[in-house]
């Protein structure tokens, strides 16, 4: 299981992409720490906040880890600019209270890696290769956003980033997560 390549979703042909639409959607669904909705439009709406936007508006952002079948297996999406400044982002709250911290750190990153690669150093290269894209562009900083307790926080740890702040929402402590890029 050590056979895979990293690549910048917007560098696969929209062929195969369209193919890859499905494993994302897994990769997704699988990882995320919620599990239940109580609709299918719940559901939807759920995946369009913290996957389907970054596809549509930032699709040059994403990249995927995909196996030896060419089968994605694991993913980072985000967005260059701050998120804060970006009405696309409206609905998540905790960017306004981030604000000045977004402003330092503006790329955000999302990433979800299906749970039998994890811990061979996938996360690890996809980190590595949006910071590489962030700091292409000029972007002086990445964030993610985190609550403290997941299981993501000791990567992103691992991986360099630094926890900057904390606030409390809607009774969770979420944790700004920076490093530069």
């Amino acid at each position: 299981m050590s056979d895979y390549q990293i690549c910048r979703w917007i560098e696969l042909a929209p062929t195969e992409r369209d193919g890859l639409i499905v494993d994302l959607d897994r990769v997704f669904f699988s990882s995320s720490a919620r599990q239940s909705f109580e609709s299918d439009q719940e559901k939807d709406q759920f995946r369009e906040r913290w996957l389907g936007r970054y596809l549509k508006y930032f699709p040059e952002c994403a990249i995927v880890a995909l196996d030896g079948n060419r089968r994605a297996f694991g993913y980072v999406v985000g967005s260059l600019d701050d998120p804060a400044q970006d009405p696309l982002f409206a609905d998540l709250a905790f960017f306004a209270e981030f604000a000045q911290l977004t402003a330092r750190y503006p790329a955000q990153l999302h990433i979800n890696i299906d749970a039998d690669w994890r811990g061979r150093g996938v996360g690890a290269a996809l980190v590595s290769a949006f910071v590489e894209l962030a700091g292409e562009v000029g972007s002086p900083g990445v964030h993610a956003i985190s609550t403290r307790g997941m299981r993501n926080v000791g990567f992103y740890l691992a991986n360099g980033f630094a926890e900057r702040s904390a606030t409390v929402m809607n009774g969770r402590e979420l944790l700004f997560l920076c490093r530069d890029t």
